[in-house]
């Protein structure tokens, strides 16, 4: 026997289902307003990463690359590379951080050793960065710091080898890391010098890598910097201004970067150029 609902229950069920219908259309308007006025999830800002701010001020890393850039010997090269191994040992920075920081600083001393001719030791060098970039890894370090050591390694390898192979790969892994990790400061630097020096044939675009080299000054102006990325960003927009013709801006962006370092044979040439 099926129960008559009476004019009562009928007025409380259509008064629920009424009261149901506006929570839920409540609801949807709710998510409506977080999915365009407050987003849930947004991707982090161009160059707003960087792994590396609390290294800023680290003078021990500072000395070295000062030393390096300013044209020191290579025998003063490897007391400081040494001298930082101890420094970071000691250093409260993240394990991962400390293994990065060498790694980095073993691919420029092997870099260097490579420039001053000596190959032997330049190889020597990499092979204590990439030693120490395997361990970075292993530590846990964001995908993209090892990244960028990992792509600058095959950079430099190439230069001290002269495996076509290592050379052929540095343009796309880079694209490619750019693309997973725009958000890396240092991933952008790479991305901006990448495309500023390639040939046209392997992907190069001066406008690009000038474009990037200005927004990564307004970031460095922005967040801060340490005083190597600000050459590098100050050096990038030398040669990125002079590739462009702006002569005014190449030359002082190139006495700026030579106010930091003294020995870049492209700033110093850029420097006389327009001065």
């Amino acid at each position: 026997m099926v129960e008559k609902i009476g004019d009562t229950h009928f007025h409380w069920i259509y008064a629920t289902l009424h009261f149901m219908k506006h929570r839920i259309m409540a609801i949807v308007l709710a998510f409506v307003f977080l999915a365009v006025g407050m987003p849930l999830f947004s991707a982090p800002e161009t160059g707003s990463v960087n792994y590396y701010a609390s290294m800023m001020d680290d003078e021990a890393y500072a000395g070295l690359l000062k030393y390096v850039f300013d044209g020191g010997d290579l025998d003063g090269v490897a007391d400081l590379y040494f001298a930082l191994e101890s420094h970071m040992a000691d250093s409260d920075y993240e394990d991962w951080m400390k293994a990065a920081a060498l790694g980095r600083a073993g691919l420029i001393c092997g870099r260097y050793a490579e420039q001053c001719g000596d190959e032997s030791q330049a190889a020597d060098f990499m092979e204590m960065a990439d030693g120490h970039i395997a361990e970075a890894k292993e530590l846990g370090a964001p995908e993209s710091a090892t990244g960028v050591l990992e792509a600058l390694s095959l950079s430099f390898w190439y230069l001290i080898d002269g495996s076509l192979s290592k050379g052929m790969k540095f343009p796309g892994m880079v694209d490619k890391l750019y693309k997973a990790h725009p958000e890396d400061f240092h991933v952008l630097l790479l991305e901006a010098d990448r495309y500023l020096h390639s040939p046209g044939i392997a992907g190069g675009n001066k406008k690009k890598g000038l474009a990037l080299f200005q927004e990564a000054e307004i970031i460095m102006d922005r967040d801060g910097a340490a005083i190597w990325d600000r050459f590098s960003i100050y050096s990038g927009l030398a040669v990125g201004y002079d590739k462009a013709k702006e002569k005014e801006k190449a030359g002082y962006y190139a006495l700026k970067a030579a106010e930091i370092y003294t020995a870049d044979e492209t700033v110093n040439e850029l420097v006389e150029k327009y001065t």
